[in-house]
């Protein structure tokens, strides 16, 4: 029979692998439950990086105040029980929803609180390399943003020593990514032209979520419009097209009818624009319909499970 922690690490476990793949709703259900159990056990870590979990689903889903939510959640319980280097996780959460709005100079400063809870108390908590090298890459796209090109510089290079040092490469095509629109901002075109190798394939890590590896493609895409290839930004939109018809995934269908969407406006393709409207639409609709269909199957799963339990005598 499996103990409490590995029922509590398997509901973790299945729940950010599905918020991993876009299936959020199913997630947060798993990561709720083990969030109680390790409640109950006193386990704090694993606790911190349930609420950590539902956080990131939250805001993905857009629910900005069930985000912050959890996020203000963590910080009294980081601060009840006085743990320190953990805030920087939901900092990242925050900066990441910022991120997500276009509001950059909000999301360098949260990623500058993140990173300042890591070099304060990073050796407090159990951390990984790879947290750092997130904290990173959010202030880089971001400086990006602002077109502060000397910040975005010093943390590209920082995240890349990192990166090389603990031979973590799931954030490769960030760096790629990264590199090439710091380089472009500098007037270095050819420098993109020379690494469009490190585009191609666009190999999706498990390791980080949908929205980040659209984070990536989204700043590539805008990189080639600024250079006026809208062939080559197009070609980023096929590629993830082709992903999503492959795995067949709703959630991503919608996000690449999005980019097609954002190369035609660019662009000033007006017809392949209209084309691109239509199908986000038509895309909306199927992904309302494949939500739809597993709201449904939660539901008389539930429903048998309860009648299930229920004596006989009560039926």
């Amino acid at each position: 029979m499996a103990s409490t922690e590995q029922i509590a690490k398997e509901y973790y476990d299945k729940g950010t692998s599905l918020i991993r793949i876009n299936s959020l709703e199913l997630g947060i259900d798993n990561l709720n439950m083990a969030k109680s159990i390790y409640e109950e056990l006193g386990d704090s870590t694993n606790y911190i990086m349930t609420l950590r979990g539902l956080a990131i689903a939250y805001g993905i889903m857009g629910y900005d105040s069930k985000m912050l939510y959890k996020c203000l959640n963590a910080f009294d319980y980081l601060d009840k029980n006085q743990i320190k280097g953990a805030k920087h996780y939901f900092y990242t959460v925050i900066c990441n929803r910022y991120m997500l709005l276009g509001d950059y100079d909000s999301a360098v400063n949260y990623g500058k609180m993140a990173m300042q809870d890591l070099e304060d108390y990073g050796t407090e908590f159990e951390n990984t390399p790879n947290g750092y090298l997130v904290v990173c890459l959010n202030l880089a796209y971001s400086y990006l943003h602002i077109h502060r090109l000397a910040e975005a510089e010093t943390y590209i290079k920082r995240a890349t020593e990192i990166a090389f040092k603990n031979d973590i490469h799931y954030h490769d095509l960030s760096l790629s990514v990264l590199s090439a629109n710091l380089h472009y901002q500098q007037g270095d075109i050819e420098y993109v032209h020379q690494h469009l190798e490190e585009f191609g394939g666009f190999m999706k890590s498990p390791e980080i979520t949908l929205q980040d590896y659209l984070e990536d493609l989204t700043l590539l895409i805008e990189t080639f419009c600024s250079m006026k290839e809208y062939d080559r930004a197009e070609a980023v939109a096929q590629n993830l097209e082709s992903s999503a018809t492959i795995s067949n995934n709703p959630a991503l269908k919608l996000e690449t009818a999005k980019l097609y969407m954002k190369v035609y406006k660019i662009s000033g393709n007006t017809e392949k624009y209209h084309q691109a409207c239509v199908k986000y639409a038509e895309e909306a609709i199927a992904c309302d319909q494949a939500q739809a269909a597993e709201h449904l199957v939660e539901m008389d799963t539930s429903i048998a499970l309860s009648i299930a339990d229920t004596p006989t005598e009560l039926i």
